[in-house]
């Protein structure tokens, strides 16, 4: 019997993907709109996705997240 932890469980493979996953978002956003376009749409769905959960009982972790990604988001459009 394996004691390896799946790696979905592995923190630092999820925080692996999501570096991952940040680099082809931006490389996508780069070539389609500025950063001022990708900025107002990113706030615009993160708002979304917040509201949507707010009538949900969800962990604060998870509002908590969302609302670091806006940090992110403003931050990388400056």
């Amino acid at each position: 019997m394996s004691t390896e932890k799946p790696l979905n469980e592995d923190i630092h493979y999820l925080h692996g993907q999501i570096d991952a996953l940040t680099a082809l978002l931006l490389a996508v956003a780069e070539s389609t709109m500025d950063k001022h376009q990708f900025r107002e749409s990113g706030l615009k769905r993160l708002q979304a996705v917040e509201t949507a959960l707010l009538n949900k009982t969800v962990p604060e972790s998870r509002l908590i997240a969302i609302d670091r990604m806006r940090d992110w988001l403003s931050h990388v459009t400056s």
